[in-house]
């Protein structure tokens, strides 16, 4: 649209004001066209200007709830989250049944971190749109960071139940019923979560960790080697593959995971940590050492009990030399304990 065709817009306007018989003010005729175009081009789904448009509108007319809904979203996609959160609620204060502009608010919140009020944002817009399965989803994440499970697997619950046929609302429910410690039920969700879309290699992944930890390794493995063949780019397939095999006590497998996800990115503290333990069962002592210490420079402390086992395993104290002569304050050996005597039959 080229800078003169508002005010083509505007003559025709005036124009057919005129042909009415209306009884109106040149310049009041002017204001109102031009407030109608800027109107028209602030509620537009693309296109240059429409936040300083939207401006104009709710400063003119500070009762159009629609404009500054567009308004406060506008501002909220151009970072400007402080302002577009403030029109946002100005909007739904004077038209509250305004389900999309409660979704921008709760997303708006979120981002800004405020994830309380970012939660009850999406709980008023669910309210009104009960089958929005990717609302009850971004609900019960932020539910899940707040610590709040038990709601968090209602929240999803009731997804799976308007909609079963979603393999993201299982395998969500999945992982939240495992994180409140229901793992059999994590279990069977995540199987569904599979068996609706086998191709999920992050869905096959969770899965194969909560059947590890209910040691059922060999189903845990099957699941795990799967989803690195669907995804053989993921360091963190890799890593979770290398998990359960050393869990199997396969710490040649679980070496050739941790390296492998250390091929795919080089600075994964807890590959490089993972890999050092698994060489160092293995007897490697000395790339075992050079992951530890690399693990250490990204960050990870070792836990006390695995130091030990390193100094245990790869560095022995040397051996006693028996020409030395003997230490007069050391205690004496104690005498040789008699065999233990055979249960009587």
């Amino acid at each position: 649209m080229s800078k003169t065709t508002p005010w083509i817009l505007v003559s025709v306007a005036l124009a057919l004001a005129a042909c009415a018989g209306a009884e109106v003010r040149e310049e009041d005729s002017v204001e109102g066209a031009v407030l109608g175009l800027m109107r028209q081009t602030c509620l537009a789904n693309e296109g240059d200007g429409r936040i300083e448009a939207c401006r104009r509108v709710v400063r003119a007319k500070p009762e159009d709830a629609e404009a500054e809904a567009q308004l406060g979203a506008l501002l909220v996609k151009a970072g400007q989250l402080p302002e577009g959160i403030a029109h946002l609620n100005r909007s739904l204060q004077r038209l509250p049944d305004q389900p999309q502009t409660l979704v921008t608010l709760a997303e708006a919140l979120d981002q800004r971190g405020d994830k309380e009020s970012a939660a009850q944002a999406y709980r008023s817009a669910l309210a009104k749109l009960p089958d929005r399965t990717d609302l009850r989803l971004e609900l019960a994440v932020l539910l899940r960071k707040l610590k709040l499970k038990d709601e968090a697997v209602a929240e999803l619950s009731t997804a799976v139940q308007r909609d079963p046929k979603s393999a993201a609302a299982w395998a969500q429910l999945s992982l939240t019923l495992a994180q409140a410690n229901r793992l059999a039920e994590g279990i069977e969700a995540g199987q569904k979560a599979v068996e609706l879309q086998p191709q999920d290699a992050n869905a096959r992944s969770n899965l194969g960790l909560f059947l590890s930890s209910a040691d059922r390794l060999p189903e845990a493995i099957e699941q795990l080697a799967k989803a690195v063949e669907l995804d053989a780019g993921n360091a963190t397939a890799h890593y979770n593959l290398g998990l359960v095999y050393t869990r199997a006590d396969d710490l040649e497998l679980a070496a050739r995971a941790y390296v492998q996800a250390l091929a795919l990115k080089e600075d994964f503290p807890q590959a490089h940590h993972n890999l050092a333990v698994v060489l160092m069962g293995m007897g490697i002592c000395k790339w075992s050492k050079e992951h530890f210490d690399r693990s250490h420079e990204l960050g990870v402390r070792s836990a006390q009990i695995v130091l030990d086992q390193y100094k245990k395993v790869c560095e022995p104290p040397p051996p006693a030399d028996p020409n030395a002569p003997a230490d007069p304050g050391a205690p004496a050996a104690p005498a040789a304990a008699a065999p233990a005597a055979k249960p009587a039959t």
